[in-house]
């Protein structure tokens, strides 16, 4: 069974190379049919599947605890800025600080959540 644990460091990595595919792109690549069915669907329907699995647990882990710092109404911003930094990972349609700052969004929650729990079972 996966556990809110998991999906968060799942999340985090998937994050991770998203970002890292935004650093590396150079010029933004041609909008075709081929390139967003080899590439960006299988990414993005990988990472939703990994956040499906994700958002319930983290929605009642935040109703459950009520931590000071986070609501469930930033785990719907979460899962939203989830999707754009996939599909800006891929096509670089936003400018750098923006996507730096939905990405530092969702790992502060991702993050706070995955302590919250692991603090919990200390």
């Amino acid at each position: 069974m996966l556990t809110i644990e998991v999906t968060s460091r799942k999340l985090l990595q998937e994050l991770m190379k998203c970002k890292q595919r935004f650093e590396q792109l150079e010029t933004k690549p041609e909008k075709s049919e081929t390139y967003f069915y080899h590439n960006v669907k299988p990414a993005f329907e990988h990472i939703m599947e990994i956040v499906s699995l994700w958002e319930p647990m983290a929605r009642k882990w935040v109703l459950v605890n009520k931590p000071k710092n986070i609501h469930t109404s930033q785990i719907d911003s979460t899962v939203e800025n989830i999707e754009h930094i996939v599909l800006q990972s891929f096509y670089k349609d936003t400018n750098k600080q923006r996507f730096q700052n939905m990405y530092h969004s969702v790992e502060f929650v991702i993050t706070a959540i995955f302590t919250g729990v692991e603090l919990k079972k200390q």
